[in-house]
């Protein structure tokens, strides 16, 4: 199950978000541009996100 808000901006997610693969989990964001700062900083978003495997 998808997120239901983005970790790093917690707009609500459409369309399926974007995945990103961060510490062997798979984070769902909102666009591109959060997927690059997720991707910069996996450990400041990560604690807010629904993660799963």
């Amino acid at each position: 199950m998808a997120a239901a808000e983005c970790p790093v901006c917690n707009w609500k997610i459409e369309n399926g978000g974007n995945d990103v693969m961060v510490a062997g989990k798979t984070l769902t964001v909102c666009c591109d541009d959060c997927a690059q700062k997720l991707k910069a900083d996996p450990d400041r978003y990560a604690r807010r996100s629904q993660a799963r495997d």
